[in-house]
C-alpha cells in the first residue's frame, strides 16, 4: 500500500473502475428496463397482467439495485481501491469529503467548496460550478453563473452572520427571478437523465412487445 493525495488517487481510480462504472450505468439505462418487461412476461400469460407485474417489478427491482450499487458494488470498489492506496486528504479536507474526491474528482472539489459560506467563494469557482456537469456546462452554464453569482452578491450586502441555508438561498432566487427550471432539473442531474432514458426504453418495450 502507498499513499496518495486524494485529487491525485482519484486518477487511478478512473484508471481503474471507469469501464465497470460505464458499463452499470448502460445496465441502468437499458439492463433494468429489459430485466421489468422480462418478470412481466415470464409470470404472467394475459397481456394485462404482464404490463401490471412489468410496473411493479419497476419498483422491487429497481430497489434492490440502489442496495447493490450504493450498499455493495461501491464498497466492493472502495475496498479494492484502499488494498492498494491509503488516500491523505488534501487542503484540509475530512476523511469522507477526500473519499468524495477520490470518486469524483475536480467536481467533489468544487462541490464542496461551493457549499461553504458564500463569503469564502471566489470568482473563479463560481466560474468552474458549471464544469460539475457536462449538460448544464453546455447548455444552462449562464442561468448557473448569474444564479451562484446573484447569491454571492446578495451575502456581500448582508451581515456576516447571515446563515447560508436553503431558506435564505431560494429567497434570494425568488426575489430575483433565478428559480431553476424544470429542463435544467431533469437534464442537468445525472441521475435523471438516466431515468429519462430508462423509463420511456422500457414503456416502448411495453408498447410493442418485441419479444411477447
Amino acid at each position: 500500500m502507498f499513499g496518495m493525495l486524494d485529487y491525485r488517487a482519484h486518477k487511478l481510480y478512473i484508471l481503474l473502475f471507469f469501464v465497470p462504472n460505464f458499463i452499470l450505468g448502460l445496465f441502468a439505462m437499458f439492463g433494468l428496463p429489459l430485466i421489468h418487461y422480462s418478470i412481466g412476461l415470464a409470470l404472467a400469460d394475459e397481456r394485462i397482467f404482464q404490463i401490471l407485474v412489468s410496473l411493479m417489478a419497476v419498483f422491487i427491482i429497481e430497489s434492490i439495485w440502489l442496495l447493490i450499487v450504493f450498499g455493495l458494488i461501491s464498497k466492493i470498489f472502495q475496498f479494492i481501491f484502499e488494498l492498494f492506496v491509503d488516500v491523505i486528504p488534501h487542503d484540509g479536507r475530512t476523511k469522507e469529503e477526500a473519499q468524495m474526491v477520490v470518486w469524483t474528482g475536480d467536481k467533489a472539489i468544487r462541490s464542496l467548496q461551493i457549499s461553504k459560506h458564500p463569503s469564502e467563494w471566489t470568482q473563479s469557482l463560481i466560474y468552474e460550478i458549471p464544469k460539475n456537469d457536462w449538460v448544464a456546462n453546455l447548455f444552462f452554464r449562464d442561468d448557473l453563473i448569474k444564479r451562484f453569482q446573484t447569491i454571492y452578491d446578495e451575502y456581500l450586502l448582508m451581515s456576516p452572520d447571515t446563515p447560508y441555508n436553503d431558506v435564505e438561498v431560494e429567497r434570494i432566487m425568488a426575489e430575483n427571478n433565478l428559480k431553476i427550471s424544470w429542463q435544467e432539473k431533469v437534464f442537468a442531474s445525472p441521475q435523471l437523465r438516466t431515468m429519462v432514458v430508462a423509463y420511456p426504453f422500457f414503456l416502448l418495450l411495453l408498447l410493442y412487445n418485441p419479444f411477447g
